[in-house]
């Protein structure tokens, strides 16, 4: 079977020969100049879309480690007391008071992060809602008739779909518990769990408004059915998308007998409780 039909039928192979990069050149296709330059434009260029949204999404999470590095390498260098100077005995005690001041919510039972940490996460926040939803359009304004092609990927889904991307190399940073940032800023893994979390849905949410949009185009074009059955990348993808969801969500253990068996036996009178597992439900 040749290369070719194996594409077009959808398997899951990779073209040959293998390359780890590709080229930057581009030929506008369009007839207008005009249209050539606006297409091509800072925020909107496929070729340079990583440089835009990809580098400087990793340059983010790369400052916030500095800056929790700097202190932490500082006080480790220099073993001395802070010297008696107004300015920065306040900017000590706004520091310890951003890193330990949380909330408690009563009618939820739950406490806040430390207020810092909340900061933190909003300017994340902003960062990505920004990073996402500022550079417009959001889908080219292809054209059926008169046929008008900018492009195959709506921008929102290719910017996001980089930043998503992004975000991978510091969900497994923070997953470890032996990992180069503890090292660097004394954070300890526990603590680090928590940034995990955040970057693990950011990662998520931004990877659905990389899916979405690819579909809206294709049924608007009338090529859903067929790009599914053709293009590899939509298999890929939804696999992706499901074991992102099943990270996302926390489902009961119900399978660890093991683990109940043993709970089962740490309380008298359990001891001869039975698991039998079938296919629906867990009885004893």
């Amino acid at each position: 079977m040749s290369m070719h039909s194996m594409h077009s039928e959808g398997k899951p192979w990779l073209t040959q020969p293998v390359m780890l990069h590709s080229s930057r050149k581009y030929t506008c296709s369009l007839k207008s100049d005009t249209l050539c330059k606006w297409q091509q434009g800072y925020w909107r260029f496929w070729y340079e879309a990583d440089h835009r949204y990809a580098l400087p999404t990793l340059a983010f999470f790369m400052a916030t480690i500095v800056l929790f590095a700097i202190p932490f390498l500082t006080s480790k260098l220099v073993r001395k007391p802070p010297p008696k100077i107004k300015a920065v005995r306040q900017l000590l005690a706004i520091l310890r008071y951003l890193a330990y001041r949380s909330y408690r919510i009563r009618p939820l039972n739950w406490n806040s992060a430390p207020l810092g940490i909340l900061i933190l996460g909003a300017i994340g926040t902003v960062f990505f809602v920004c990073m996402t939803l500022g550079p417009r359009p959001y889908y080219w304004p292809n054209q059926k008739s008169p046929p008008i092609s900018f492009g195959g990927s709506p921008p929102i889904a290719t910017r996001s779909g980089w930043m998503s991307l992004a975000c991978l190399p510091f969900i497994m940073a923070t997953s470890t518990k032996s990992n180069m940032i503890t090292m660097l800023t004394g954070v300890s893994h526990e603590k680090l769990q928590l940034f995990h979390r955040w970057i693990s849905y950011a990662c998520f949410v931004l990877a659905l408004i990389h899916t979405f949009p690819f579909i809206v185009f294709n049924v608007w074009k009338g090529t859903m059915e067929s790009e599914w059955h053709t293009d590899v990348c939509y298999w890929t993808g939804v696999i992706a998308l499901i074991a992102q969801v099943r990270d996302q969500i926390r489902l009961p253990p119900v399978w660890d007998l093991d683990y109940a068996q043993r709970k089962a036996n740490e309380r008298p009178g359990l001891a001869d409780i039975r698991f039998q597992l079938s296919p629906s439900k867990c009885q004893l």
